[in-house]
């Protein structure tokens, strides 16, 4: 069942959109940061796919006596600004973060591959997802709220939209707050004539020791491509990733997402081939903990 929606047009530009997932998880390489010293057992996993113009999913597993407590991906090769991470979730039991890709109804001529991370560790105390989806959007942005469990904090976020069967609604933000998090996204500039929804995760858990959450904002322009890094405070490590972009009013595609060390989330984002003249920029969260 659908939860309660938020259908009205969302002005403050951080709108969110939904998009079909696709069944095949194709897996690549895998690539171990070593375990963070914080908190034992805590890891970031990688894995690239193939390079090619086919829609595509990739999923970053996590080691056996671990689980997803957040996530994140990235896109690479050509036309990135034409190709959406338009499903962005930990797979159901918290074993892998999945990450899938899609090129907008006209299309990319070059190659491109999807990178999916996952931050993976044993069960932090009170660990728990929960999941819910908008009502379908009668507007052009949507966004969708998903609340912890009372007294739970937020650690980790997943997002999709759902409806459209190629990149015509862009999931412009996964943002985690303390106690909830907020998915949006919007039509691309030649807006979508179906109907799409929201759906959200929220990775849940009791607070964590020295927790804390870092917001770090690109400059506010019209430059075509824009990127942030958010970096946890010393003596603390990335245990959740989240980002959004501000100002893109469906013109903007997130490339990037994810824990970049076991310090730093970095947030990237890039036009689409007609560009936009407006100013944007984009957001990095970090919420880092001992």
């Amino acid at each position: 069942m659908r939860e309660g929606s938020n259908r009205s047009r969302w002005t403050r530009r951080t709108a969110a959109v939904g998009g079909a997932a696709l069944s095949a998880l194709v897996l690549g390489q895998l690539a171990l940061t070593g375990p963070v010293a914080a908190v034992p057992g805590l890891s970031i996993r990688t894995t690239t796919g193939p390079s090619n113009s086919a829609a595509k999913s990739q999923s970053a597993p996590c080691p056996a006596g671990t689980t997803v407590i957040g996530g994140g991906g990235a896109i690479t090769g050509s036309g990135l600004g034409q190709v959406g991470m338009d499903i962005m979730l930990p797979l159901a039991g918290g074993s892998a973060y999945s990450v899938t890709g899609r090129e907008d109804e006209n299309g990319v001529a070059g190659n491109w591959a999807v990178t999916a991370s996952a931050l993976c560790a044993p069960a932090p105390s009170g660990l728990v997802t929960v999941s819910g989806s908008s009502a379908p959007s009668f507007g052009t942005s949507n966004w969708f709220e998903k609340s912890c469990p009372a007294g739970k904090h937020a650690i980790g976020v997943g997002g999709a939209v759902v409806g459209a069967s190629n990149s015509e609604v862009i999931l412009e933000d996964l943002r985690i707050q303390q106690n909830s998090v907020v998915v949006a996204g919007a039509e691309d500039g030649t807006g979508f004539a179906g109907s799409w929804w929201l759906d959200a995760t929220a990775i849940c858990a009791d607070p964590l020791p020295g927790e804390q959450r870092v917001v770090d904002d690109s400059s506010y322009s019209s430059a075509a491509v824009q990127s942030v890094v958010a970096t946890c405070p010393a003596g603390t490590r990335v245990h959740g990733v989240g980002g959004e972009i501000l100002g893109g009013e469906g013109q903007v595609r997130l490339t990037e997402m994810r824990a970049t060390s076991s310090t730093t989330v970095t947030v990237r984002a890039m036009e689409d081939e007609n560009g936009f003249s407006s100013n944007w920029k984009v957001r990095a969260y970090a919420v880092c903990a001992n």
